[in-house]
């Protein structure tokens, strides 16, 4: 497993990452206001990859994101798991990470424009 490729994945988790909050203050703002950090922090903890199914147990939570969406997020959390695990992960592992970053944009763009 090439450097190059593994820090490519840590680049691209980390900015999937970033988007994945920012869709989630959204519209935890919209839900609770400003006591959406302390309210997530107390249900999920710190480390947003491990914690996802608590995560989605959130109700305004629940219909952000598909179900097509969610199982994505579960495969981030494998690549991630291989990485901490120092697994190799393959040149597609780092396309479909591409690949999710892409649409969480979009969907981020969609979410902040309205």
């Amino acid at each position: 497993m090439g450097k190059e490729l593994i820090f490519k994945a840590y680049m691209l988790l980390f900015e999937i990452e970033i988007t994945i909050v920012s869709i989630i203050e959204h519209e935890m703002i919209t839900q609770y206001g400003s006591l959406w950090r302390q309210l997530f922090f107390v249900k999920c903890g710190t480390d947003l990859y491990d914690n996802l199914p608590l995560l989605f147990r959130l109700n305004p939570l629940q219909t952000i994101f598909t179900d097509h969406e969610l199982h994505d997020l579960c495969i981030l959390t494998d690549i991630k798991n291989n990485l901490v695990q120092l697994l190799p992960i393959s040149q597609d592992d780092v396309d479909h990470l591409i690949s999710v970053l892409q649409h969480l944009n979009q969907k981020k763009a969609l979410l902040l424009f309205i």
